[in-house]
């Protein structure tokens, strides 16, 4: 089952949050159709709904990072072109409207959702982290606390602890990290994360 939209996935920008809400909606459409049959063109009419909305979103979403010097934003632009990616190779790998179905929920789910819940909350911290802060007289800039992603290797009962910038390069660029103890490749504790 797909989560529900939650202030708690708020970025504190109304256009932003506003387009997120839109896309648990679409999501949770997505999810409905999952389990009832449907004619083809329906399908067709919600992933083209979906994919311009994306679209539409994506750039805004971006525009918003560089607005406020999201340091990340390179790292997140490729996550959206991924994203796309994926979901012009699910229109065009079509075999059936099942099939559609069932791909679409994937991508829905594991890609648009698991990226507004970690990656977009993620700009959000960062902001929070990086405001300045007023004081009577002066003016102190917060030191951010980045978020760590937990990862395990080979090693019984070890923990990796990556910064952010590490885990998105492990994550979108493929690049490996290796433990310096059991020289095992680091794989991603789902759902783990420190801040």
């Amino acid at each position: 089952m797909l989560p529900e939209w939650d202030q708690k996935y708020s970025i504190n920008n109304v256009k932003i949050d506003a387009q997120h809400q839109k896309l648990f909606e679409l999501a949770a459409r997505v999810e409905e159709i999952s389990d009832r049959p449907i004619y083809q063109v329906e399908l067709k009419k919600l992933i083209a709904e979906f994919f311009n909305y994306i679209k539409i979103h994506f750039q805004d979403e971006e525009n918003y990072m560089t607005e406020i010097n999201y340091p990340y934003l390179n790292q997140h632009k490729l996550m959206h072109k991924q994203i796309t990616s994926s979901m012009i190779k699910l229109i065009q790998s079509i075999k059936s409207t099942n099939d559609l179905k069932e791909k679409l929920y994937i991508v829905v789910n594991s890609w648009l959702i698991e990226h507004i819940i970690q990656h977009d909350m993620m700009i959000e911290h960062w902001r929070q982290s990086t405001q300045v802060k007023k004081s009577s007289d002066t003016f102190e800039e917060e030191k951010p606390k980045p978020k760590k992603f937990l990862y395990q290797c080979q090693c019984e009962g070890k923990t990796h602890k990556v910064p952010y910038d590490i885990h998105l390069k492990m994550q979108y660029s493929k690049v490996q990290f290796k433990c310096k103890e059991c020289s095992a490749n680091l794989i991603l504790c789902k759902e783990k994360t420190e801040i």
